[in-house]
């Protein structure tokens, strides 16, 4: 049974992944600091959002070390506030590479879990995300779906077609 969860779990972190990748093609780099209105999420802030979550969960609940740069918590973690302005940022190809990296790690760290690890309860400060490793995978996927979303509103504001996948 906790093969078939994790599996579950896997196909559907990579379904949203691939939804948001898709939405995000066609975001010219020039505009991926575009705010449909000021302080909304840009494109460039979701996908760092989304690798410093990733990142979190690799750091503090498998005590991975990553080479994700400490500095960009403050830019892309939960409750920093996306600007404007693209000389905040690193580029949009660097936070990309970090996003990817991070998946692949979350993956084989997943992968690589007992049934006893992926039923194990997550910490207190998780516990309103998911309750226990196994239900981490479908909280991820449904925090990425809801920036997916985003990309989609920020898409049609940018005069870019539908997509979907």
């Amino acid at each position: 049974m906790a093969e078939m969860v994790l599996t579950n779990g896997l196909v559907a972190i990579g379904f949203a992944r691939r939804a948001t990748l898709g939405l995000l093609e066609e975001i010219p780099a020039d505009k991926a600091c575009h705010q449909i209105f000021p302080g909304a999420n840009h494109a460039l802030w979701i996908v760092g959002h989304l690798a410093a979550g990733e990142n979190s969960f690799l750091t503090s609940l498998a005590g991975v070390t990553t080479d994700f740069p400490a500095e960009w918590n403050d830019l892309f973690a939960t409750g920093s506030t996306p600007h404007p302005d693209p000389g905040k940022y690193p580029t949009l190809t660097e936070v990309r590479a970090q996003l990817d990296r991070r998946r692949e790690e979350l993956i084989r760290w997943f992968k690589d879990m007992s049934d006893e690890q992926l039923a194990a309860p997550l910490p207190a400060e998780y516990e309103a995300f998911a309750r226990n490793h196994a239900a981490l995978l479908p909280s991820i996927a449904w925090h990425e779906g809801l920036h997916a979303g985003q990309l989609t509103v920020i898409r049609k504001a940018l005069g870019l077609p539908p997509r979907f996948a």
